[in-house]
């Protein structure tokens, strides 16, 4: 047994210096320059463009390229990407008016074979007439997703696995969602006509300037929720697990918030009169108005957290 053993280290070893020498005189035969093994292709900037009045909709699916969608004073819609022969997009006019554009990445196995040692730029550009009134639906794997300018969208829903998503300058007719797992959700100067939903596991979540006619739901587990100078006419909910609540210049009617060691800190717009507020922590110090007899409610809620709540009149 004891031979046996000996005879396989010593194939295994020698197939292991094999290995090595034949390395070795593959990277002398192309002068030592490492780049010489990449089989990947140079990427190419294509663009591409279509009428306007021909799409609702848009819908873009990548892996890890940045997405940037841009409002503008064209009457067209272009797209700008970087394709090479194994790695290019899928852009297609559906009869729904749906314009889709999908990542193709290695159209066969065998084409993944090798080393890829492409540092070049991966981002895709959407120029759109700021007028366009349809939905934008975004997502990606590690890519960062960026829209701004536009004033009369139908919905925009932007989701991402580890890339962050900022919103800003944006109208939208009904309803706006942003999901991430371990982005970042940075919204600015946002108007919406019904419900807003943001959620993020490990990211962060900040909103400034924005109104809502419906509902405001947020969700986090470890990152920090910063609010300020948002308006909600619906109902607002924020759920966190170790991280901060903190809102700045909030208007609200029913607002429900929770979390588990986080602190909550808030400097509302309106009567505390108009409340009925009630604020729970179980190790953590409790600053809040006395609840007034209105139909507006606050229910705040903490396991290990401080919470500290003042209002102010409006304006």
């Amino acid at each position: 047994m004891q031979s046996i053993k000996k005879i396989i280290m010593l194939v295994a070893g020698g197939l292991i210096i094999i290995g090595i020498v034949i390395a070795l005189l593959a990277y002398a035969l192309v002068g030592f320059k490492w780049n010489a093994f990449n089989t990947s292709r140079a990427l190419e900037e294509k663009s591409y463009t279509y009428n306007l009045s021909e799409v609702s909709s848009l819908t873009i699916s990548e892996l890890d390229a940045d997405l940037i969608i841009v409002g503008t004073d064209d009457d067209r819609i272009k797209i700008d990407c970087y394709e090479s022969e194994n790695d290019s997009y899928n852009i297609q006019l559906l009869g729904n008016g749906n314009l889709s554009v999908n990542r193709d990445r290695y159209e066969h196995w065998y084409k993944q074979i090798g080393f890829n040692f492409n540092n070049q730029p991966r981002t895709v550009t959407v120029s759109i007439p700021r007028k366009f009134n349809g939905d934008i639906e975004t997502s990606t794997m590690s890519g960062k997703i960026s829209m701004s300018d536009f004033n009369g969208l139908n919905a925009v829903n932007s989701n991402t696995a580890s890339g962050d998503i900022n919103l800003k300058n944006l109208i939208v007719n009904n309803d706006v969602s942003a999901s991430t797992i371990s982005g970042n959700v940075d919204l600015s100067n946002i108007s919406t006509g019904k419900d807003m939903n943001m959620e993020t596991a490990s990211g962060e979540i900040q909103f400034q300037q924005g109104k809502t006619d419906g509902n405001l739901a947020v969700s986090a587990v470890s990152g920090a929720l910063n609010f300020s100078d948002i308006t909600i006419k619906g109902d607002t909910s924020f759920e966190n697990a170790s991280g901060n609540v903190d809102l700045n210049k909030f208007a609200g009617n029913r607002i429900l918030i929770s979390t588990i060691s986080g602190n909550v800190l808030g400097q509302m717009i309106g009567d505390p009169a108009n409340y009925a507020i009630t604020a729970d922590s179980i190790s953590g110090k409790i600053d809040v108005p006395h609840s007034g007899l209105g139909e507006n409610s606050f229910d705040i809620s903490t396991s290990s957290g401080n919470i500290d709540i003042e209002f102010t009149a409006a304006n």
